[in-house]
């Protein structure tokens, strides 16, 4: 039992030809009389046999270089894709202030011309009411209406 598990360490090195002659003796002593470690020795030359038989597939010869510039070519179309994005980004940066100066005047003019709205109806509707109206009255129902 101790000498099987001795031998299956040694298998590989047996079937890859690279044990001395001492392993090589103990292990076909072994193999002679012993059928579970011979088994195991038929299994794995099988299996050996069967990898040296399997074609091995290659890679062409331009293929890495092929791949290397499909990977740029796709690299710069991505770039380019952002670049653009990014420009109208910059586009857009430049163009904010325009819709914000306008709204600010807009809402300028509305206070300016809702005040005169207010100043005009309120001395109208002072004169409207039929109170006694002096220049002094006219001066203050204006003075604060624009405050």
């Amino acid at each position: 039992m101790k000498e099987c598990g001795q031998v299956r360490k040694l298998l590989p090195r047996y079937l890859d030809k690279e044990a001395n002659d001492r392993e090589v003796a103990f292990i076909k002593d072994h193999l002679s009389h012993c059928h579970l470690c011979s088994r195991e020795y038929s299994e794995l030359s099988e299996v050996k046999q069967l990898m040296l038989e399997k074609e091995r597939k290659s890679l062409p010869e331009d293929y890495l270089v092929s791949r290397l510039r499909e990977e740029i070519t796709r690299r710069q179309y991505t770039e380019e894709k952002l670049s653009w994005l990014t420009g109208m980004g910059n586009f857009s940066r430049r163009l904010i202030p325009i819709p914000v100066a306008t709204i600010a005047l807009s809402i300028a003019l509305l206070i300016v011309t809702s005040r005169q709205q207010i100043a005009n109806y309120s001395l109208d509707e002072h004169i409207l009411s039929g109170a006694q109206t002096t220049t002094e009255t006219a001066l203050r129902v204006m003075l604060s209406a624009q405050n």
